[in-house]
């Protein structure tokens, strides 16, 4: 391995400080003993001597900091003129929390939602006790929220439930009694079930959106669902579509290959869980 040179960097600044330091005190003996004329040379010899010492020290880190500015310039100038005003790291806790605020502005502003998750319990179960308040408060208003769940009992669900130790035949995130309720009660929420394609929990308002992409990487014994997230507004780039018009294009094709809840329920009648209300037809 070929050797560093931030050790003959490091004595070549301490013989440097050195250097500086007999300077001050050859000028300091010069000036008194009034030979200003060598005074003023050894001064000006050692200021500049000074200056190209700090201008050295200085440099690796200002490379780094323009390395560091450079990249954060490109990332955002890339990502920003696609529609992307936040992106949230879902490994730390303070970004979740900051994630989770956003996202519970924009419902309480929200005149229309739409919703695709793998259990969605985040928006829809009181017992997380994260967004369901507020999207409450927006369905009392008469706001409609379409929400597309992936099926429970789906090939794609049992796979995930493989990877993950227990592999629970039913996720027990879903909480289809709550969901019967909330479908039973509420006439602007539309619930419906799709088996395939659930990439990515996204949820969206007439204004914004945020999205969360899904994978299938385990650490130790289940999935890690905290990577990243991003809160996403309407764009128009020069090249391609922008990333709302995307992503919400993502939740209408779901959508479409979606089954209502009340059909959904009516076919999985005997793999549900016993002593279910019943569901309303609409």
């Amino acid at each position: 391995m070929a050797h560093s040179n931030h050790l003959k960097l490091h004595w070549s600044f301490v013989i440097g400080e050195v250097i500086l330091f007999i300077t001050a005190i050859a000028s300091a003996y010069l000036s008194e003993t009034n030979d200003w004329s060598s005074f003023a040379v050894v001064s000006a010899v050692a200021a500049l001597f000074f200056i190209t010492l700090k201008v050295v020290e200085a440099l690796p880190a200002a490379k780094k900091l323009l390395v560091r500015e450079d990249f954060a310039y490109r990332l955002a100038s890339a990502a920003e003129k696609y529609g992307v005003r936040e992106y949230f790291n879902m490994q730390c806790a303070k970004e979740q929390n900051l994630r989770n605020e956003r996202t519970q502005n924009e419902i309480m502003d929200a005149q229309t939602m739409w919703l695709c998750a793998n259990s969605g319990a985040s928006y829809l179960d009181p017992g997380v006790y994260r967004h369901w308040q507020f999207v409450e408060e927006r369905l009392k208003t008469g706001v409609e929220f379409r929400v597309v769940l992936l099926d429970p009992f789906s090939a794609e669900k049992g796979f995930r439930n493989q990877i993950n130790v227990g592999g629970e035949r039913l996720d027990s995130k879903v909480n289809i009694a709550n969901l019967v309720k909330l479908h039973n009660s509420y006439p602007g929420l539309e619930i419906r079930f799709v088996k395939y394609g659930m990439h990515a929990t996204v949820f969206a308002t007439d204004r914004c959106l945020f999205f969360d992409p899904y994978h299938v990487g385990a650490v130790g014994d289940r999935i890690e669902n905290r990577s990243f997230a991003m809160r996403i507004e309407h764009s128009n780039p020069s090249e391609g579509v922008g990333l709302y018009r995307l992503f919400k294009s993502h939740f209408d094709t779901l959508w479409r290959t979606s089954v209502s809840f009340s059909d959904w329920t009516q076919a999985m009648h005997a793999e549900l869980p016993e002593g279910l209300p019943h569901v309303k037809i609409r």
